[in-house]
């Protein structure tokens, strides 16, 4: 989900929980507004009725002009009420109007002329019932859908183009590469956060280039020393192995001499690996099924020591977009894989479709799993000998061309999967 549809939603629930919660005290406001004016108005209308009386008027006129004020004139047992408003709230049903109707009552007691009365005004207010109530509901649902949808069109429209530099940076960061040393080109905006950002990962891109860069350059110049002497000690050994020596320093220089040859073979893995970072996708087709039968045929041999047994379901000319080279790398390192993890007189097993490669091999239970067997140097309890580069080779090849390659194991069988 975008963080700009993710913003929006959150201030849409927001907006809508607060003009909810609004709407209540809204409501109950208006009510209350509408009472206090209600004796408001009443209280002044006592004062007026008070200041007519102050000016002689007669009471019978003042109710005549004013038919909802009662004026009486108490007597001396009631002396004791002083100049004070009374409210009342009566709520009743009114049959004319066939409605509640509250019953505002306001009544002062003021002295006038040595004159105690009593003045007391009423008005009616309709209480909302159930249909003005529902009403009120629609007219403010109504507005919440509208502001709604305004908040989710314009707040999904105004987040999209405060963030546009994020979305910009994250589609820079998604095609950045360090092996084509181009900085990371960020977009210029007003806030400070957003600039933060960009700063820290043009920081961390420029950073990552140079210590890319410095590891390249440190692993070429370390495979280039190491052929030069190793090919010195490799031809030496050589020419000793061709005079006369003792037995025991013959075995002693052809373990010296393997291991030499597993050091080039590391050392030829590692340039290999290092320039594949480089490498570029070839538009080169290959028979696929014709490279599995030479590369068989060249193991022939080796096979054929080990004992073991290759069967094959090959399905006729099926051609695949890789280049011939690592293509024979890729499939005679899984063969050779096959072959050397597995025990005296075992099975091969080499089955192609038109788009999947699967290669089974008996062979004793690895530690490995789909995630750990394709790391670099992780060799198998049963063969030491192994420099643990080769599945590695393999997985980098395929990742280049975007094949898929899966391991399991079950039933005493090794199973290499490869979808193009």
């Amino acid at each position: 989900m975008r963080l700009s549809k993710k913003i929006t939603q959150y201030f849409t629930l927001v907006v809508f929980c607060s003009m909810t919660f609004g709407f209540f005290i809204f409501y109950f406001a208006i009510e209350r507004a509408t009472t206090q004016s209600a004796v408001g108005k009443l209280e002044n209308l006592n004062n007026i009725v008070e200041n007519k009386i102050i000016k002689g008027i007669p009471i019978e006129s003042i109710q005549k002009e004013y038919p909802d004020i009662k004026i009486k004139i108490l007597d001396n047992s009631e002396d004791d009420l002083t100049k004070k408003v009374v409210r009342e709230d009566v709520y009743e049903w009114d049959e004319k109007l066939q409605t509640n109707v509250n019953h505002i009552t306001v009544t002062t007691y003021p002295f006038i002329k040595n004159h105690h009365y009593q003045i007391q005004a009423q008005i009616g207010l309709i209480i909302i019932d159930n249909k003005f109530f529902i009403g009120i509901i629609m007219v403010i649902a109504w507005i919440f859908i509208f502001v709604i949808i305004s908040i989710i069109f314009f707040g999904e429209l105004i987040a999209r183009n405060l963030y546009t530099p994020f979305y910009h940076l994250l589609s820079e960061m998604e095609h950045f590469d360090v092996r084509e040393n181009q900085e990371l080109k960020t977009a210029k905006t007003e806030i400070r956060e957003l600039n933060q950002l960009n700063e820290f990962f043009i920081r961390t891109s420029k950073q990552s280039i140079g210590h890319y860069n410095a590891l390249k350059e440190f692993s070429q110049n370390l495979s280039h020393e190491l052929q030069t002497p190793i090919a010195n000690i490799k031809a030496k050994i050589e020419l000793m192995l061709n005079e006369n020596i003792t037995e025991l320093q013959m075995k002693s220089l052809s373990e010296m001499y393997d291991s030499l040859n597993r050091i080039s073979a590391v050392n030829r893995s590692l340039i290999l690996l290092m320039s594949l970072e480089d490498h570029q996708n070839s538009d080169d087709l290959i028979n696929l099924t014709e490279l599995i039968e030479n590369v068989i045929s060249e193991q022939e041999d080796l096979i054929l020591m080990n004992g073991v047994k290759v069967t094959l379901d090959l399905y006729p000319g099926v051609y695949v977009n890789i280049n011939p080279l690592l293509a024979h790398i890729v499939i005679s390192n899984l063969i050779s894989n096959a072959n050397r993890h597995n025990y005296r007189d075992g099975n091969i097993y080499v089955v192609l479709t038109s788009s999947v490669l699967i290669i089974r091999n008996t062979g004793y239970e690895q530690e490995f799993t789909n995630d750990t067997i394709f790391k670099r140097f992780n060799k198998g309890k049963h063969n030491s000998a192994s420099i643990g580069l080769g599945l590695a080779l393999v997985k980098k090849i395929l990742d280049v061309y975007n094949f898929e390659i899966k391991y399991t194991f079950s039933s005493n069988l090794h199973q290499f999967t490869i979808r193009f």
